[in-house]
């Protein structure tokens, strides 16, 4: 008899398995430097 190891491994299958869809992650890897900026702000010196 097969089977599963623990109950949640049905639910994390295709392309949840992986954690992401291939696809979006390419445009959301392009898109990234719209949204978030890589350099840090000392809030002291710009306060």
């Amino acid at each position: 008899m097969n089977k599963q190891a623990n109950w949640w491994e049905p639910i994390f299958s295709g392309e949840l398995e992986v954690g992401l869809n291939k696809e979006k992650l390419d445009s959301l890897e392009q898109e990234s430097f719209l949204y978030f900026d890589e350099t840090q702000i000392d809030m002291e010196t710009h306060a």
